[in-house]
């Protein structure tokens, strides 16, 4: 059972590995990226980084959806994590179950904060990330930005202005 999916630029790191992991009592972290998973490195770090008990994959997104289904991952607590909202989009109509949607820590890595919407202290949208995130509205899914688990959630599109 998928307990929720989160964007986070910085994916299996302190708020994920130990505050989140906590509060939805997982037992592993899927990591979503086509490119992270074929980078040894990038992956060794990852592992790593999760907390004792937890067990992490990094996976392309065909291999992702196929764990994610098998009827063995529904007795699991599973934390999907990707940094770019593509996945997101692009795994959601393939999965057998309707997750918890979730983002912080967003856009402020990699390229200039000035082509982006600030829309909250932690996320920072492109244009791109904003069509993509609206195909998932579309598809009926809301974000809740969260930072962390004792934070109020709020709705992603509302901030965002939809």
């Amino acid at each position: 059972m998928i307990s929720m999916i989160r964007i986070d630029d910085r994916l299996v790191h302190g708020q994920v590995a130990v505050k989140w992991s906590k509060e939805l009592g997982i037992g592993r972290i899927v990591v979503v990226s086509d490119t992270i998973a074929k980078n040894e490195i990038q992956v060794s770090a990852l592992k790593m980084a999760a907390p004792t008990g937890v067990k992490v994959a990094c996976l392309p997104l065909a291999k992702a959806v196929n764990i994610l289904n098998d009827p063995r991952s529904e007795k699991l607590k599973i934390l999907v994590v990707t940094n770019d909202p593509k996945y997101v989009a692009d795994l959601l109509p393939l999965l057998n179950e309707k997750p918890r949607l979730n983002m912080a820590n967003y856009g402020r890595i990699g390229g200039s904060l000035s082509d982006k919407q600030k829309v909250s202290e932690t996320v920072y949208l492109s244009d791109e990330d904003k069509q993509v995130l609206q195909k998932v509205f579309d598809m009926g899914f809301d974000f809740q930005y969260q930072p962390l688990p004792d934070d109020t959630p709020q709705s992603l599109k509302k901030l965002i202005g939809g």
